[in-house]
């Protein structure tokens, strides 16, 4: 947020060249009281960067540079103002040369190269495809969201170049999905299974809304070095204790797991959270998660999900 002490929004016209913008000028220094300065201002420091080394024209707009990602991102009224690493970007045709000096910008964390189109969703779409990646060309790619329902927050950290982005609205859908299990009972001292976790985010929000064991599993070995991270992270909040037992050393395991691999166990306060990388078509045929109550099943928009769950539950829920 703004201080008592910020500068107004400087109202940068992010649909005009940049030759305009720096003829009409602007005050790109940082408030004398906590030192931010608003995110339009940052981003065209980074488009001046961008035209000096060549990978922009100074016909290019403020909406040129890239897509920024806050670097603690939350559901904001406003452009926020940043302070230092508050900031990471992506942005096409940029080489790492011009990525280098991007991040001597102090609010920015890291540069990203977008690889394809911004419609493809970063990761995998199935144990046989081709992993879809960006690259990390400059400074560090983690952020995180602040993830809020009913139950509690969560702050979900994601390695952003290998991890789908996806930042949620105030009141996004799967929590609204989550919060009406929740209230028709179906969490609290239940089982879980988060069969495509990602960072963890559902499941280990099924957590806080008390369920008694929850089990992620993902194929993609950045989601499973991510949901360890989070389980960490979140750790008080989540009551799973101190210590995370490890039963293999994660730096082994394959880019895309096949059988599943019983990663982690994080116990504490009547909660077990067992870690999982693998298939999860081959998922439901280990000991461990033979008996669930509900299973998430949470694929990318563009896969049809339904076909991971043809196979008879015998009643248990599967949630799409």
């Amino acid at each position: 947020m703004a201080c008592n002490n910020c500068p107004p929004d400087p109202k940068l016209k992010k649909d005009v060249p940049f030759q305009i913008i720096e003829q009409e000028g602007y005050d790109d220094t940082p408030c004398n009281n906590c030192g931010a300065r608003h995110l339009d201002i940052v981003m065209a420091d980074a488009l001046a960067v961008m035209v000096k080394y060549g990978c922009r024209s100074k016909e290019a707009r403020l909406f040129d540079v890239g897509t920024p990602l806050i670097a603690i991102g939350c559901p904001l009224a406003f452009s926020p103002r940043l302070k230092t690493d508050d900031l990471i970007l992506i942005a096409d045709n940029i080489d790492r040369q011009v990525a280098e000096k991007l991040v001597d910008i102090p609010e920015i964390k890291g540069i990203i190269k977008r690889m394809g189109t911004p419609s493809q969703s970063v990761g995998i779409l199935d144990t046989n495809s081709k992993p879809h990646i960006y690259e990390l060309l400059a400074g560090c790619d983690v952020r995180c969201d602040v993830v809020a329902s009913s139950f509690g927050e969560l702050c979900i950290y994601k390695s952003q170049s290998k991890i789908h982005i996806e930042f949620g609205r105030e009141s996004p859908e799967k929590m609204q999905v989550l919060e009406g299990l929740y209230m028709q009972g179906h969490l609290t001292g239940k089982t879980v299974v988060d069969g495509f976790c990602g960072p963890g985010t559902l499941g280990l929000m099924c957590v806080l809304a008390g369920a008694e064991h929850v089990i992620l599993n993902d194929a993609w070995w950045t989601a499973i070095e991510n949901t360890l991270i989070n389980i960490e992270a979140n750790k008080e909040i989540l009551g799973v204790g101190i210590k995370v037992e490890k039963f293999v050393d994660i730096s082994t395991l394959p880019d895309i797991g096949d059988e599943p691999v019983h990663v982690a166990q994080a116990k504490g306060d009547g909660i077990v959270i067992d870690v999982f990388h693998g298939d999860f078509r081959k998922l439901l045929n280990v000991d461990e998660v033979d008996k669930f109550d509900i299973c998430l099943i949470d694929t990318y928009p563009s896969v049809d999900a339904t076909g991971f769950a043809k196979d008879d539950v015998s009643g248990r829920m599967i949630i799409i």
